[in-house]
C-alpha cells in the first residue's frame, strides 16, 4: 500500500495529452510505469497540465516564445503537489523523481531549473532546452547537478534534433523554438560535472522491424547522464509493448527499449 512507499515518480504527459489518458494501460507507453510501480513499491502520480489555447491539457514550460501553449501556473502546481505528496508519504526529496515526454519533458527541464532541490533525478523523452527561455529562473535558474536520463529520436519532426520550431506542421512556429539535442546534452554534461567523461557506449536492436537501432551512452559520475540515441526514430515514447502509429507529425516509434523500465532502473540506482 501507500504507507510502505519507498519512492514517488511523477509522470508528465505531452502537450494535448491528459494525465489520465497516458495512464490507461495499453494505450500509451507512459502507462507502462504502472506495471513497474506494482513491483517496485513506488507511488506513481500522473498530474494534468493547464489548458492550452485549444483547451487541451499542456504545461507552461520555459519556452518564452510558445504562443499556443498553456499559460497556467503549472510550476507552482507541481511544486506544491510534490511538497504535499512528500509530506503525506513521509518521503524526503531524495526519494522523489520526475519524468515526462515532449511538452512534459520541457516541463521537467523547467522544474530542474526552479526546484531541483526537491527531487533526486529526472528522465525525459523528446525534450530539448528552449532557445528563447522566459526571464527569471528559466533563464538564470539553479545549476544544482541532477542525474538525468534522456531518450532522443534522431528523426523527430516535432522536437527537431538540430533545433528549431517545435511541432511546426502548420509552419507558423507558434510553439516556440528549441536548441539542438547536442546542445541540450552538452548543457547537462557541464551542469553535472561530466564534460571530461568518455561515455560507455552499447548498441542494440531488439526489434528489427522498427525505425532503427539504439545507442546507449552512459556518462558515469556522481550525477550521471544516460543518453539513448534512437536512430531514425521520431517523437513517440519508445516502447517494446505499447506501439504508437507512424505519422508525419510524430515519425516512427523506436521499439527496442521500454522507456518506463529504463527510467525506473535509472531512478532505482539512487534509492
Amino acid at each position: 500500500g501507500i504507507t510502505e512507499a519507498k519512492s514517488l515518480v511523477m509522470v508528465l504527459h505531452g502537450g494535448g495529452g491528459a494525465g489520465v489518458g497516458v495512464s490507461n494501460p495499453g494505450t500509451h507507453p507512459l502507462s507502462v510505469f504502472r506495471q513497474v510501480a506494482d513491483t517496485a513499491k513506488c507511488v506513481l502520480v500522473y498530474p494534468e497540465g493547464s489548458p492550452d489555447n485549444q483547451s487541451n491539457p499542456g504545461w507552461n514550460d520555459c519556452r518564452g516564445d510558445d504562443d499556443s501553449g498553456s499559460q497556467g501556473d503549472d510550476m507552482t502546481f507541481l511544486t506544491q503537489l510534490n511538497a504535499k505528496l512528500a509530506t503525506e508519504l513521509g518521503l524526503p526529496a531524495s526519494k522523489m523523481f520526475l519524468t515526462g515526454t515532449s511538452n512534459g519533458a520541457l516541463m521537467t527541464l523547467s522544474y530542474s531549473f526552479q526546484q531541483p532541490q526537491t527531487i533526486r533525478a529526472i528522465a525525459i523523452s523528446a525534450g530539448n532546452l528552449p532557445l528563447n527561455p522566459e526571464p527569471g529562473l528559466c533563464t538564470n535558474g539553479s545549476a544544482l547537478p541532477l542525474p538525468i536520463l534522456i531518450t532522443y529520436g534522431t528523426a523527430d519532426p516535432a522536437m527537431p534534433a538540430s533545433g528549431g520550431c517545435v511541432a511546426n506542421l502548420g509552419g507558423a512556429c507558434n510553439r516556440g523554438r528549441v536548441v539542438s539535442q547536442t546542445a541540450t546534452i552538452n548543457y547537462w554534461l557541464q551542469r553535472n560535472g561530466l564534460t571530461g567523461v568518455m561515455p560507455q557506449s552499447t548498441t542494440f536492436d531488439i526489434n528489427t522491424n522498427d525505425a532503427g537501432n539504439v545507442e546507449k551512452r552512459v556518462y558515469n559520475g556522481t550525477n550521471p547522464l544516460i543518453q539513448y540515441v534512437m536512430f531514425n526514430a521520431g517523437h513517440s515514447v519508445p516502447s517494446r509493448t505499447v506501439f504508437s502509429a507512424t505519422t508525419p507529425a510524430s515519425g516512427a516509434q523506436n521499439r527496442d527499449i521500454e522507456f518506463a523500465v529504463e527510467v525506473w532502473q535509472f531512478f532505482r540506482g539512487f534509492l
